[in-house]
């Protein structure tokens, strides 16, 4: 069976850098401190379900670091509002037409109407893994007929580009010249759910290659990627006065409520000096429970309002349209108390009504229904909390996101965990996406220096062939060229779900290759990794009929050339003669925001290392 271990600390060689902590930037120093590395720019990219928005910097050597949010979008009445809707309106052949703010105008709703356009929105919820969409029922937008969920990536990542640029050149001095000057080597640090894995990243950055941010050649190292809760974390380490309070041992947590996952992690704070470092406590949190399933739930009720009224058909959608915009844009961000009535923009002037409380197109929407509109995320939320932060003596949750805006969010969080010692604090500007500019922190200042997967990851493996065991059974046996018949399904796990792997750990799993002649073809190999979402420790990935069981996936492939390992090759005597074998260990860093792996082997004494190549499984979007 195939063995794996774990070993602590640096091992390099052939320019191989296995273990140092200068590729996560070493440790934080204040965002406003001297850049001291070679001048870059860098691109905080965070696309939400409901709102998407960008940070820009050009770190210079020599000069103090500053982060600009990109605030000048087409269609966006607000001067210095740097969040814009993620909608895209798609013409009858396929076309982009509009995109974010100027798609909520008068003019691009005429002109869909007119000429029936669809509206894409909400497809984020598309991305999210499969476990995810079934474990909370999400109801997805159909996509625009003809248009595929990466055609819609590409499309509003070029949108962003193409506004950040001008932005960009206007805002930093000599704009134009460094852009020009830097603009093949921008860093995109683009920012994701807790619950995403390698598929997802891998489909981002094909899109950012499609819509145009890199290269193909350049995108493994132009374009990088953190989760939302980390950025937040960092945006919240400059944002919040935390940082006065830290201390080693501390614990805290980071609430990220955006428009529809609702990211919780706890972080403890394992070192000050030098530099400080954090570590997450336990696998992070990610659930589906964010703004706009509020906005749902006032859909919801409105439309049963009005069809109650006898209110025709045609109106009551133009009507509920009208007023979930308006809900979103302004009575949802004021509303704080239970007992407060709420007021909605339902129609024109005109519209009254005093048996659904209608008057001069204003709805009013009695206490304590306005409760029911938040409570079911609010108490998903806490859940979520409370599950996070159980026995870890959290002293400071820290609430961002667009969600976390919300007066009433913040009120119910703050007399449930106040008195318990857990301080509520928000960090967030409402007119900007936290995670943007958190996300350029964190590639330039990491502090999480340990993480904890979501999943178990291992691989599939086999064992000797025990027929007194009715595991082994009924399943599939094969001769190996050691002459022992071997049953495989086994699950050899690599690193556990929900336990801290530090960032510079690698996991060596070990590989014992047979073969049957000397000069075998070592071209390539290719090895399954999967996931795990239980919390047992199960002993089998397949079922006796060859299926993966319930909570496996196939999340990527890992290849390599064994073509350089042929002097590793050693003659072996077994029950059918001599054989070949060939020892080798893949090593996977799992510790990092990214997995990365490598290869290493033993020659005449010594250890070689070799590239390996991941491939993530492609996402099955609905």
């Amino acid at each position: 069976m195939f063995n794996g271990s774990n070993f602590n600390g640096i091992r390099g060689t052939q320019g191989w850098n296995v273990g140092s902590e200068e590729r996560n930037n070493s440790g934080p120093k204040p965002f406003d401190s001297v850049w001291e590395k070679e001048s870059r720019i860098m691109v905080g990219i965070d696309i939400g379900s409901t709102q998407s928005g960008v940070a820009i910097a050009f770190l210079q050597k020599g000069v103090k670091q500053t982060i600009h949010r990109v605030t000048q979008w087409p269609g966006q009445a607000l001067e210095h509002q740097s969040k814009i809707p993620t909608l895209v309106w798609y013409d009858n052949y396929g076309k982009a037409k509009y995109f974010g703010a100027e798609a909520i105008t008068e003019e691009a709703r005429e002109n869909a109407e007119d000429q029936g356009w669809t509206l894409a929105k909400r497809f984020k919820l598309h991305m999210h893994p499969s476990e995810m969409r079934e474990k909370y029922s999400i109801k997805l937008e159909p996509l625009p007929n003809g248009v595929t969920l990466p055609q819609i990536y590409a499309d509003f990542m070029n949108y962003l580009l193409k506004h950040t640029e001008p932005f960009f050149k206007d805002r930093i001095v000599d704009g134009p010249t460094v852009w020009e000057g830097y603009k093949d080597s921008i860093t995109f640090v683009i920012a994701h759910p807790n619950g995403w894995g390698i598929r997802e990243q891998e489909f981002l950055r094909k899109a950012a290659i499609e819509g145009g941010l890199v290269g193909a050649s350049n995108a493994k190292t132009q374009v990088r990627f953190v989760s939302e809760a980390e950025a937040s974390v960092h945006y919240c380490l400059s944002h919040s006065n935390i940082s006065s309070r830290l201390r080693t041992g501390l614990n805290f947590a980071v609430c990220d409520a955006g428009g529809s996952t609702v990211d919780t992690t706890v972080y403890t704070v394992t070192a000050m000096s030098p530099v400080l470092k954090l570590a997450e406590k336990r696998d992070s949190a990610c659930i589906q429970a964010g703004g706009l399933y509020v906005d749902d739930a006032v859909e919801k009720y409105l439309k049963e309002v009005l069809v109650g009224a006898g209110i025709d058909g045609d109106d009551i959608k133009e009507y509920v349209q009208e007023a979930v915009r308006d809900f979103e844009a302004f009575p949802k961000r004021l509303f704080s108390d239970s007992s407060d009535n709420l007021k909605i923009k339902l129609g024109d002037r005109g519209l009254t009504n005093p048996d659904i409380h209608v008057r001069r197109g204003v709805m009013t929407v009695h206490s304590p229904t306005p409760k029911w509109f938040f409570d079911h995320c609010v108490k998903a939320i806490t859940k979520s909390i409370d599950d996070q932060i159980r026995g870890a003596n959290v002293s400071h949750i820290l609430l961002v996101g667009g969600f976390g805006d919300s007066p009433y969010l913040q009120q119910q969080l703050k007399e449930r965990y106040d008195p318990l010692g857990s301080q509520l604090t928000t960090a967030n500007d409402s007119t900007s996406k936290a995670v943007a500019e958190g996300a350029i922190m964190w590639n330039t200042m990491t502090s999480v220096f340990s993480r904890a997967p979501n999943w178990s990851y291992g691989i599939q493996g086999y064992v000797r062939f025990d027929s007194y065991s009715s595991d082994h059974r009924e399943r599939t046996t094969f001769t190996a060229q050691d002459g022992y018949e071997k049953v495989t399904g086994v699950w050899c796990e690599i690193v556990k779900k929900g336990v801290s792997v530090n960032v510079n750990d690698v996991s060596r799993q070990q590989f014992f290759r047979t073969y049957s002649t000397p000069r075998p073809n070592l071209e390539s190999i290719e090895i399954a990794l999967y996931s795990y979402s239980g919390n047992d420790h199960p002993n089998w990935l397949r079922s006796k009929g060859g299926s993966l069981l319930k909570g496996f996936e196939n999340v990527c492939l890992i290849t390599a050339d064994l073509r350089s390992l042929s002097g590793a090759l050693e003659a072996k005597i077994g029950p059918r003669g001599t054989y070949w074998g060939l020892l080798f260990w893949v090593c996977v860093r799992f510790g990092d925001t990214e997995i990365s792996a490598y290869l290493e082997w033993e020659e005449a004494g010594e250890t070689h290392f070799g590239p390996i190549s991941i491939v993530a499984q492609q996402i099955h979007w609905a």
